[in-house]
């Protein structure tokens, strides 16, 4: 992934205090080094580790419920947010961290609530995060309704645990966990939140993340308040820029491509999440026209495999009805999943490619999986079949977090066991309070 498209074969990467100091053919590699463990995996490739550039880790609790009710968004991941506390954060970080170990994936952009909380789950996993509070100031419950309900304490409340999340974690666990800053969307946050958290990052030299065009609901109620898009009153803001990822930018007109490409403005495209909801997004023209884009998964199910797959399937999809800008290949869907990714998130001095000097964030491909060989073409094997069960070892920072298809660094077992009880428990809440969902999620069932 250096940007030549180069495959070694029969190559080997030394690495030295978490980084990537030299690449080349095995031969070459052991009479120059002298290594404290040598890896041998005559058959396996290795990847750069994904990069997964918008997730929501510690949702995992909606699993069974998320994807089956129609509205997941506005029926269950609003509602729930009213009853998230910090130990429900922990446990659930656990688990998700391990699965976006165990598929490969050593980076996630993270946003969510209790992030302090979550924090301490990326440490003990040992994946690399940037990692952002969700502040929203309007009520959750009301908002599926279609009703905004100003909520400014419920905002300060969340802006504060935001500021105190960077000065805690920003730089901590050996610099695996670096922190940006997250308003919610556009129709959850005013203007005034908008400014201030440009003022708080960019006096902090942090990044910034949104939600924006994931809905529309979100088109309706910015326009009725601005007379604008989303991305025309973000960048009337002064928000849009370089330093700003934006999630989903679903509902974008030609012009809010032109602006987004024009102020370097980055998204973060999680297609999984939007086929399963019958949608796709123009993948091929944001390529075309030169946005930097990255993968990412979104809600509950961390499998940048999938996503490449999804990301494939949805641009084809596109094509074949709008005869439009061809799908990307496969090699730059794992691009996509990689440096492209790590790009997108502001990383790529850093990680996303096998190369001398960045981190040493890889992954051990079993090319023995009967999913991948026999093949003529491992590039295109990789992406329509790799799956979890094809990633042999994952490594973090130049530190073996997965080991001969083991997590190393927590009791998995363990960790799913006590997420599944709180998870139970926090149904139970849930289904107290809101009856009705009670009644769509069996009716689904």
């Amino acid at each position: 992934m250096d940007g030549t498209k180069r495959i070694i074969k029969d190559g080997a990467v030394a690495v030295e205090e978490g980084c990537i100091v030299d690449v080349g053919s095995e031969s070459e590699l052991v009479r120059e080094y002298t290594a404290d463990r040598i890896i041998d995996a005559p058959a396996n490739a290795l990847l750069p580790g994904f990069v997964n550039v918008h997730t929501h880790l510690g949702e995992d609790f909606v699993r069974g419920v998320y994807g089956v009710v129609e509205e997941g968004l506005y029926d269950v991941l609003f509602p729930v947010m009213n009853f998230i506390d910090p130990r429900y954060m922990y446990s659930f970080g656990l688990v998700d961290c391990a699965e976006a170990v165990n598929a490969g994936v050593t980076t996630v952009q993270q946003s969510l609530n209790y992030m302090d909380a979550f924090a301490k789950a990326v440490e003990e996993t040992g994946v690399r995060a940037n990692i952002g509070e969700e502040i929203s100031e309007f009520d959750y419950d009301k908002v599926k309704d279609g009703e905004y309900v100003f909520l400014p304490e419920q905002g300060k409340e969340m802006y504060e645990r935001a500021v105190k999340l960077a000065q805690t974690w920003h730089g901590k666990a050996d610099g695996r966990i670096q922190v940006c800053f997250h308003p919610l969307a556009p129709d959850m946050c005013t203007p005034q939140l908008y400014e201030k958290v440009k003022e708080e990052a960019l006096s902090r030299g942090l990044k910034i993340t949104t939600h924006l065009a994931q809905s529309l609901s979100e088109v309706r109620q910015v326009k009725k308040l601005y007379d604008k898009t989303p991305v025309e009153y973000l960048n009337d803001l002064g928000v849009l820029g370089g330093d700003l990822f934006a999630a989903h930018c679903i509902y974008t007109t030609e012009n809010d491509l032109k602006i987004l490409r024009e102020t370097d403005s980055r998204i973060l495209h999680c297609p999984r999440s939007w086929l399963l909801e019958g949608t796709t997004a123009a993948l091929a023209r944001w390529l075309e026209i030169g946005i930097k884009v990255g993968l990412g998964t979104d809600d509950v199910y961390h499998n940048m495999w999938e996503v490449m797959r999804a990301a494939l399937y949805a641009a084809r999809i596109r094509f074949a009805l709008e005869k439009g800008p061809r799908p990307p290949g496969f090699y730059e869907l794992l691009e996509l999943a990689t440096i492209k990714g790590a790009k997108a998130i502001g990383m790529g001095d850093e990680i996303g490619s096998i190369e001398r000097g960045k981190k040493a964030d890889l992954q051990l491909i079993d090319l023995h999986d009967p999913h991948l060989t026999p093949t003529v073409d491992l590039t295109s094997s990789l992406v329509l079949y790799g799956s979890t069960a094809s990633v042999d070892t994952v490594i973090v920072n130049g530190r073996v977090v997965k080991d001969n298809g083991v997590i190393t660094t927590v009791n998995v077992n363990s960790c799913v066991d006590e997420a599944q009880a709180l998870s139970d428990e926090l149904w139970k809440k849930l289904f107290t309070a809101f009856p009705k969902l009670e009644k769509q999620v069996r009716s689904t069932s």
